[in-house]
Parts: structure tokens; sequence; C-alpha cells
């Protein structure tokens, strides 16, 4: 039984990668690579999912679509908000944002959002899950065995690509950006007199050198080897942005990217 729902969770994450594809063909008129893993899935839509099923089939049995609906909207809310906080504590990134959206509460869940879920809770338990489950209970042990097997082992293989990758690049861009700021604080130590440190010349001065700094360390990672390069572009292409002043650089370097590849 476990490895139908382990099954169940990896198929619906990846209607939930689908999805959040298409909404954003249908919002920005291009295809746009969703979620936090390089893989077709988000965990988020598969854990709740099946936090739903297991919950409308062993715990309240007795649900009408109102409840359904009910429940689905304050449990994907409280789910989204944990998830985006939990990301943004670990990697001090945010893969969505509804700062613009109405009733938001941090950018992190807005009521829209939340009643959206609502109703893809209702389509997962009344249109998704009676053929989906049967044809699961319809397989055979081994078969499920196998499946679950392959999907945990591919789905820990990207998991640990994605954080080594974001892990990586963000220690890469502070240790250049430690290195510039060195050279910086050298460089207006050894030129600059206290006579000139107020005057609209030296603030000039420090302003081109801050926007050589920026090319510098974006120059710097599209310079790295081919590989590494695809991975982090192919990565932040999914990032909508990162958190703190200390991560501003980042965040330019992110817009760098984009702008670059739209260009292109």
């Amino acid at each position: 039984m476990i490895n139908i729902y382990i099954v169940y969770f990896f198929v619906t994450s990846f209607m939930g990668y689908i999805y959040e594809c298409l909404a954003m063909v249908l919002w920005t008129g291009k295809w746009d690579n969703r979620g936090f893993l390089y893989g077709p899935i988000i965990p988020i839509y598969g854990s709740g999912a099946l936090a739903g099923t297991l919950l409308f089939t062993y715990g309240y049995r007795n649900y009408t679509p109102l409840s359904v609906f009910v429940i689905s909207v304050v449990a994907s809310a409280i789910l989204e908000y944990f998830v985006h906080w939990a990301l943004e504590k670990m990697f001090h990134a945010y893969w969505w944002a509804y700062s613009k959206a109405p009733l938001n509460i941090n950018g992190r869940i807005s009521l829209p959002t939340s009643l959206g879920f609502g109703v893809a809770g209702l389509v997962i338990i009344y249109v998704i899950n009676p053929p989906l489950l049967k044809v699961l209970h319809s397989m055979s042990p081994l078969a499920l065995q196998i499946m679950a097997l392959v999907f945990i082992a591919l789905f820990s293989a990207d998991l640990t690509l994605t954080i080594c990758v974001l892990s990586s690049f963000i220690s890469r861009i502070k240790s250049i950006d430690d290195m510039i700021n060195q050279t910086m604080e050298g460089f207006v130590a050894n030129h600059m007199s206290d006579s000139v440190r107020l005057n609209d010349k030296f603030f000039g001065a420090i302003d081109r050198i801050d926007d050589v700094r920026r090319r510098i360390i974006s120059d710097r990672i599209n310079k790295a080897d081919r590989n590494k390069t695809a991975f982090y572009k192919r990565f932040f292409y999914r990032i909508r942005g990162f958190k703190g002043e200390n991560f501003e650089i980042l965040n330019r370097v992110l817009r760098r990217i984009k702008d670059e590849d739209n260009d292109e």
C-alpha cells in the first residue's frame, strides 16, 4: 500500500509541474520552468494532494464538496507559507512571490491563490483520484515497488544536485564579492584623501567602481566551465529572487542572467 502512495505523490507532483508551466504559458505567453528542483516535479503539489487523499480516505470520510474546498484552502495556505519560509531561511531565496496579489501575507500566500488551490482540491478528489487510484491499485505490487524505488532514487539525486548547485553558487558569489570589496576598500584607503571623501566626484567614482564590480561578478560566473554555467542558469530561471541586503548582488546577477537570455 505504501508504494501506491509513493507513486501517487510523484505522479501528482509531475501534474503540479505541468499545471504551473501551462499557467505561465497562459499568463506570459511563453514556457517557464517552475519549481525548486531540476526535474519536472513540484513536491508541494504532491504533498498537498497526498495529504488530502489520506485525510479524505482514512480520516474525514463524511466529507462534502464544501468541506473539501474549505480544508484545501486552509491547508494549502499553511503548507505554502511554511515551504516559502523554510526555503527562504535555508537558501535566502524564494521561488514565488505574491507581493502584488491582493490580500497577501508577506508575499508568501494570497487569498486568490489559496482559493485556486481550494478548487484544485476539488479537482483532485473528484476528478483525478478516481481514475488514478484505480490504475495504481490495478498494478502489480512488483511494478509499484520498482516504480517507487526509481522515483525515490531520481528524486534524491535531483534534490542533492539542486542543493549542491545553489549552495556552491551562493558561496562562489560571496567569495568573489568579498574579494572585490577588499580591493575597493584598499583603493579608497590608499587614493582618496579626507578632503574629497564627501564630494560628488568621489561618489561618482564609487558608483563606477560598483558597476565594474557587478560586471566582474557576472563575467566570472559566465566564464565558469560550461557544465556548471548551464546548471547555474537552468536553476536560476526558477528562482524569483533573493532576500536580504547581503544578497542584493545575487539579485543583480540573477537579473543579468535572465536579461542576457532574453536578448539571445
